[in-house]
Parts: structure tokens; sequence; C-alpha cells
């Protein structure tokens, strides 16, 4: 019986690990990249490589490994990687023999240490996710689009998102004097293209109002009838803030903006 019950003790820290990810994140700083990670195993983390590609699946190949795996909190710079869109990874080897890659990552401007959901509640309709600063709670939403808004904000913004579990994020902002939000029905992908995102377009009737930097009208889209809309990136004449204005059936529902990256 005591064997039963510490055999199951330990099945129950292992799943605890494993609830707590090992997070990286990878920023640019003066034309260098900046690999961070937080390990939550400690001392469980006997060897730590971080390993970089030039896509997000194969191809990698380790470029750094730190002397002391165990730390909680690290860090390296990168400054031979020579391409911006470069992805990295962390592989980690407990002291129990398991080994882990880390979700590749390329460079963004805001932090990322939030955690992976379980499949099995991304796939719930009815999970919400909380996104909160330290004063207020900003917007509860989907899980698809809570990964909207969070791609938004690591690829446009200099903000920090963390896990505080996985129905409650963090955000903490850059400079608290600027304090933009990203829509999550208007926003710029990864790509740099204009994605809009309105899961009941078929039952009610959206006008979307485009503006440019100088808020002069540049076009109209009168109806929108698709839940998933993207805007080519022809459609904008140069990078830069870009400001629309969103009606539901002829009230408005949301002013806010957009950033075109200059690379697209």
């Amino acid at each position: 019986m005591k064997r039963i019950f510490l055999v199951a003790l330990s099945v129950i820290f292992y799943l605890h690990l494993q609830a707590q990810q090992f997070a990286i994140n990878v920023s640019a700083v003066n034309n260098k990249v900046r690999i961070e990670w937080v390990n939550p195993y400690r001392d469980s983390v006997v060897q730590l490589n971080i390993q970089r590609s030039w896509d997000s699946v194969k191809n990698f190949r380790t470029i750094f490994v730190p002397l002391s795996p165990e730390l909680p909190q690290n860090g390296y710079v990168d400054e031979t990687a020579g391409y911006p869109g470069m992805y990295y990874r962390a592989f980690y080897v407990l002291a129990n023999g398991s080994f882990f890659f880390t979700k590749a990552k390329k460079v963004t401007s805001g932090l990322d240490f939030t955690n992976e959901v379980p499949a099995e509640q991304a796939n719930d309709t009815s999970f919400l996710v909380t996104i909160h600063d330290d004063d207020s709670v900003i917007a509860q939403l989907s899980y698809n689009g809570y990964k909207h808004f969070k791609d938004s904000i690591i690829n446009y913004t200099r903000d920090t998102l963390y896990s505080l579990s996985d129905a409650d994020i963090l955000i903490r902002y850059y400079n608290n004097d600027i304090k933009w939000i990203p829509s999550t029905h208007v926003f710029t992908t990864s790509d740099g293209y204009v994605q809009i995102y309105l899961t009941d377009a078929l039952q009610n009737n959206y006008k979307l109002r485009v503006l440019d930097e100088n808020h002069k009208q540049l076009f109209v889209i009168q109806h929108i009838t698709q839940p998933q809309l993207l805007l080519d990136k022809t459609d904008f004449m140069q990078s830069g803030w870009y400001f629309f204005e969103l009606f539901e059936n002829d009230k408005l529902k949301e002013r806010n903006k957009f950033y075109i990256p200059k690379d697209f």
C-alpha cells in the first residue's frame, strides 16, 4: 500500500511539473536576438540546449549550452543570427531521463511568457480567457479570439503577457503612458495581413470604415458577410498606423487602429 501511495504521489508531482511549462521568449535588441527562458523544474533540469533554425520545423542546431541549466531564469544574446525571421527553441533533459523541445518561436517585439492551453480546453467553445492588467479586466475572449489578441500583442507592441493560469492572462505594458490594446475583431496577423474576425457576421450587419493616419477615409466595406475575412496588403499604400471604425447594425461597436509593418 505504501509503495502504491508513493508511486501515485510521484505521478501527481510529475503531472504538476508538466503543468508548469518551460517558457522561452525571443526578442530583438539592437540588431541582435535575445533568448530568455523560465525554468519551473529547477534542479530537475540536467541539460539545456538553445537551438536555432531557418524554419519552425527542421534543421535546428545548438548555438548555446548554459553551464547552469538548473537556474530558474536565464538568457542568451545571439549576435550572429543575421536574419530576424529565424526560429529558436530550447531542448532540455530532466533528471529522470525524459527530454522535451519547447515550441519554436521567432523574433517578436513583445514578450510572451504564457503557457500552451491543453487541447480539450482550446476546443471547448465555453472556455473563456480573461485578460487583465494591474487595475482592471480588459477582455474575456474565446480561445480563438485570445490567440488573435496574443499575436497582436507580441508582434506589434512591446508589452509582456504572463500566464497566471490557463484562463487568466496578465498584461504588463512596456510604457505605462501608452496603453494601446489591439482589437480582437480587426487586427494584423504575423504575416502582415489584416484579419477581420466576426463570429456572428451572419447574424448581424457589420460595416468597416478604414482611415489613414490622418483620419482620412481610405475605403468602406459596407456589409461583412463572412466570419473571417482577410484584407490584401495591396489595400494599403504604405506601412504605418491605420484607424478603423466598426459598426454593428448601424451602431458604432469599436474604434481602434492596427499597424501595417514595413516588410509587407
